[in-house]
C-alpha cells in the first residue's frame, strides 16, 4: 500500500517520535511504500530511510537532500515541511534551529501560519501520488493540516492516533485549541490510542461523543525486540558496557571531540565514557531511569528516596538518563543531599516552584509522610548521614543517549524506575524494560497500570505481593518507592545466578507476546488490507 505518516516532530527522544520511527521501519519491512511527513534532520540515522526532501520557503517548490539505500522492500522517503523557524509543542524543550513555543501560547495566527506550511508541503509532495491510507499523530494539529490538503478529500482512509500529550498538556487548556481537535475528529475515518486509560480519557474529555466512540480502537504501542535484548547470563554485563563505551569513544573520535554527542535538545554529557567508566556494573546494583528530566516524570522521588534504599544497599548506583528543563532542580537536590544541608532539601521537595517556576507546587504532596518523618530528629540524622559525601557519587546523570545506546544499559541494570506523576498514555518504558529482561518500577497509575497488571501477575509466584507497596499517587509515594526498590534489590540478592535468569526469560516473553511492532502495525492496517 501508498501510506502517508504524518507527525510534525522528529524521530528520536520522546514516546510518540520513537512510536513513529518504529511503526514507519515496520512498514517497510513489511513491503509498504511510506511518504513521511517530520522534521527529523538526521535522516542518514535511520535505516529505512531512503530519500529525504527539503522545501522552500514557501513549501511550493522540494528537493532532494539525502538518498541511500535501505535494506527494507517498501521504501520511506521523508518530506520535512519549511516551517519558517516556528515550532509549535505540547511540552516546552528548546529545539536547535527553531522558534519554540507551546499551544497553550500561540495566538490563532501562529497556528493558522503553521498549518499552512504543512498543508502546502503535503499538496506540493503528493499532489500527483495515490495514497490508500494517512496515518497521522496527535490530535493536533497534524490531522487537521492533513483535513485541509487534497488527502482530507476523502481519497484516503485516515487514522489517526492520539497520543497523551497532546491532550493533557495542550487540548484541555484551550478552547482555541479544543475547536481545531473537532476539526481533526471530524475528518480521522478511525482514532486509535496507545491504551485503554487514553480511550476512556479521551472519550470523557469529549464528553463520550458517540462518533468518537464509534471510531475509537485502543493498540497498545510496540517496543524493538531485536534491539532491546535480554542477557543470557550476569557475567555479560560488563562486557557489554565495555562494548557501549567503545561506541561511545568512537562516535566522539567522528565528531572531533566536539562537548556533545548530539545536536541541539539531544546532549549527551561530555564526561559520560568517564562516568560510565567509574562503575562497576559486574557487583554494584544498578537502578536506571530513562526518559525526560522533567518534573512531571517523577525524577525527584528517585533522589529523595535514595538516602533510604542506600541504608540497606551500599553499592548502589543510580543512572538517570534524559534530556529536559527540570535537570537543574534534580541536581540541587542532590548537592543538598550530599552536603546535608537539611533546611536547604527541606524546602525544594515542600516548595519546588521556589527552584523551578514551571513546577506545579501541588506536586509537594508526593512528599508529605517523608516530610513528617522528617521532622523526627533521629530519622533525619540517619537520613541525611547516609546521603552526606555519598549520595553526589551514587547518582550518575548522563543526559540523553539514543535508543542504541539506551539497550545496554537497560539490559545491564537491576531495575528500571518510571515515576510519572503525570498520566501516561502508554508504558513504553515499561515495555522496553521487559524485552531486556528487566522488571519496571512504576508509579500505578493511567497507561502505566496496564502493563503492570502484566507483570504483576506473571510474577505473582516470585514477589512477595505483601511486600511491595502500591505506589499510587498519594502522600506516602516517596517512601513507598524506597520501600519497593530496597525490597527488590534484596531479593535479587538472595537469588542464584539461575533464577535470576529466569527472571529475565519470563520478563521478556510478556513483551514477546503483547508488544511487538509487527503486531501493533498489523492491528492498524489490517481492517484495511482485508476490505
Amino acid at each position: 500500500m501508498q501510506i502517508v505518516m504524518v507527525h510534525g516532530y522528529f524521530l528520536k527522544g520522546t514516546g510518540s517520535n520513537l512510536f513513529v520511527e518504529n511503526s514507519c521501519r515496520e512498514l517497510c519491512k513489511m513491503g509498504h511504500q511510506v511518504n513521511l511527513f517530520c522534521q527529523e534532520n538526521d535522516p542518514d540515522q535511520f535505516d529505512f530511510i531512503e530519500k529525504a526532501f527539503d522545501f522552500n520557503n514557501q513549501n511550493s517548490q522540494s528537493w532532494i537532500v539525502y538518498q541511500n539505500e535501505t535494506p527494507y522492500p517498501g521504501k520511506c522517503h521523508l518530506y520535512r515541511p519549511n516551517l519558517n523557524g516556528f515550532l509549535p509543542v505540547y511540552v516546552y524543550d528548546d529545539y536547535q534551529g527553531y522558534q519554540v513555543k507551546t499551544y497553550t501560547n500561540c495566538s490563532k495566527a501562529e497556528i493558522e501560519s503553521y498549518l499552512e506550511n504543512n498543508r502546502r508541503a503535503i499538496d506540493t509532495a503528493l499532489i500527483s501520488s495515490q495514497t490508500d491510507m494517512v496515518w497521522t499523530n496527535h490530535t493536533i494539529m497534524q490531522p487537521v493540516y492533513v483535513a485541509r490538503s487534497h488527502l482530507g478529500l476523502g481519497l484516503c482512509h485516515h487514522v489517526m492516533t492520539v497520543h497523551g500529550s497532546c491532550l493533557n498538556f495542550s487540548v484541555r487548556n484551550s478552547v482555541l485549541l479544543q475547536d481545531y481537535a473537532r476539526e481533526a475528529i471530524a475528518n480521522a475515518d478511525r482514532i486509535a490510542f496507545v491504551s485503554h486509560f487514553s480511550e476512556n480519557e479521551f472519550l470523557e474529555f469529549f464528553d463520550n461523543d458517540l462518533e468518537i466512540k464509534e471510531k475509537s480502537i485502543a493498540i497498545p504501542g510496540g517496543v524493538d525486540l531485536q534491539k532491546f535484548i535480554t542477557l543470557t547470563d550476569s557475567s555479560q554485563k560488563q562486557a557489554v558496557i565495555d562494548s557501549l563505551v567503545s561506541e561511545l569513544k568512537i562516535a566522539a573520535q567522528q565528531l572531533g571531540n566536539k562537548p556533545n554527542l548530539d545536536d541541539g535538545l539531544w546532549k549527551t554529557d561530555p564526561d559520560i565514557i568517564a562516568k560510565l567508566e567509574k562503575i562497576d556494573f559486574s557487583n554494584e546494583q544498578i537502578v536506571l531511569y530513562y526518559g525526560k528530566y522533567l518534573w512531571t516524570k517523577g525524577v525527584q522521588l528517585i533522589i529523595a528516596a535514595a538516602p533510604l534504599i542506600m541504608m540497606d544497599h551500599h553499592q548502589l548506583r543510580f543512572l538517570l538518563v534524559g534530556f529536559g528543563s527540570s535537570r537543574s532542580y534534580f541536581e540541587a537536590m542532590i548537592a543538598a543531599l550530599d552536603q546535608a544541608d537539611q533546611a536547604a532539601f527541606i524546602k525544594l521537595i515542600s516548595h519546588p516552584e521556589t527552584a523551578d517556576g514551571e513546577i506545579d507546587p501541588s506536586s509537594a504532596r508526593f512528599f508529605t509522610a517523608l516530610l513528617k518523618k522528617l521532622d523526627d530528629p533521629d530519622f533525619a540524622s540517619a537520613y541525611f548521614a547516609e546521603a552526606k559525601d555519598k549520595i553526589a557519587e551514587a547518582f550518575v546523570l548522563t543526559g540523553f543517549l539514543g535508543h542504541n545506546q539506551l539497550k545496554s544499559l537497560i539490559a545491564c541494570a537491576d531495575i528500571t524506575v518510571a515515576t510519572s506523576i503525570f498520566p501516561e498514555a502508554f508504558g513504553l518504558v515499561a515495555a522496553e524494560a521487559l524485552s531486556s529482561g528487566i522488571i519496571p518500577v512504576q508509579t500505578d497509575h493511567s497507561g502505566f497500570s496496564e502493563v503492570i497488571k502484566r507483570y504483576i501477575d506473571e510474577f505473582d509466584d516470585v514477589f512477595d505481593r505483601h511486600s511491595l507497596k502500591q505506589l499510587l499517587l498519594d502522600d506516602q509515594l516517596a517512601l513507598n518507592l524506597a520501600s519497593n526498590i530496597s525490597v527488590l534489590l534484596s531479593d535479587y540478592q538472595a537469588m542464584s545466578s539461575q533464577e535470576r535468569q529466569l527472571i529475565r526469560e519470563r520478563a521478556r516473553k510478556i513483551s514477546v507476546d503483547n508488544y511487538s511492532w509487527e503486531s501493533v502495525v498489523k492491528n492498524y492496517i489490517n481492517p484495511l488490507i482485508e476490505r
